[in-house]
């Protein structure tokens, strides 16, 4: 599972299923400089946990279907007793002014052509891989960042789908051999949006690379450290023909994991630091001042094949 992602590396023969489960509890400590009419400080933490189980089915042995979907909450914790019409102590399972709340959020359909799988076995695994997001309806129906007659409306920034239907192609190139690093290679994602959706809203393109290489313990633990970088982009998103602030950012996470093999499959449990090397944190207000601090930690756990 490397950098956590229970569906990379892994490819499945005819008939074969592997059944996977992704947690990712993201924190995100972030402040911003005063705004218009709102002459005090903006600081709180958008806390995240993510929830993406996840099925790999063989249907030949060069043919493999992927299903996932997203289950969560994102709460957003204030800072002060300053009333904002930006922020304030919420959550993404009710509904707001300007989103549908709920729990669901985005699923995937992706089908996988099996270039090389070595299975078991030392080799080459090259896969590429094409499908759609489907999205929720749990989403934002109002840019936050629109104003009638000169004044902003209450709003929330955040939700558990952006409610576009997306291409997605991937990429992975891995191998296995018997010495260290055990397993090791990349992947490359690209999701694009198709279209606006209901709202009028168009969803950035997410570009994203990982590079990861396993290190085996040949002791009793039987367990394995990854090592994984991710460099990822988003590009602007547009509320009809308006772009949106703080929506295009290059973020790089590096990531640490420990693996324990499991009788009936794998555990993964790892901690990544993402870096905003330009952009920012797309909850904020715009062109200001700000700061973003943001961990992850992720356990995934995937199953022998069944």
């Amino acid at each position: 599972m490397p950098g956590g992602n229970t569906d990379k590396g892994l490819g499945a023969n005819k008939n074969e299923i592997f059944l996977s489960l992704e947690n990712s509890t993201q924190y995100i400590d972030w402040w911003h400089e005063p705004v218009p009419e709102e002459d005090f400080d903006h600081e709180g933490y958008l806390l995240s946990f993510v929830l993406r189980p996840g099925a790999i089915y063989g249907i030949s042995n060069k043919i493999n279907l992927y299903l996932t979907t997203t289950i969560g909450v994102r709460s957003m914790d204030w800072f002060g007793d300053n009333h904002s019409l930006h922020h304030r102590d919420e959550h993404t399972g009710d509904d707001f002014d300007n989103a549908i709340g709920g729990v669901l959020g985005d699923s995937k359909i992706i089908l996988r052509y099996l270039l090389k799988n070595t299975g078991a076995g030392d080799g080459y695994r090259i896969i590429i891989g094409s499908g759609i997001t489907i999205p929720s309806t749990n989403t934002l129906t109002i840019d936050p960042f629109a104003k009638s007659d000169g004044i902003i409306a209450p709003h929330r920034h955040f939700s558990m789908s952006d409610g576009t239907y997306n291409y997605n192609s991937d990429l992975q190139i891995f191998y296995k051999q018997s010495a260290n690093p055990v397993f090791f290679g990349g992947s490359l994602s690209i999701e694009k949006p198709i279209d606006k959706n209901e709202y009028s809203y168009l969803s950035p393109t997410s570009t994203k690379g990982v590079i990861s290489a396993i290190y085996k313990r040949f002791d009793k633990l039987d367990g394995s450290i990854d090592i994984s970088l991710g460099i990822q982009s988003f590009s602007l998103a547009y509320w009809g023909n308006k772009p949106s602030p703080n929506s295009d950012a290059f973020i790089m996470t590096p990531s640490l994991s420990y693996l324990f093999n499991l009788k009936k499959g794998a555990l993964s449990i790892g901690l990544q630091k993402p870096f905003f090397l330009s952009g920012s944190f797309a909850g904020n207000e715009g062109d200001i001042k700000q700061t973003t601090k943001v961990w992850q930690l992720i356990v995934s756990y995937r199953s022998m094949s069944i």
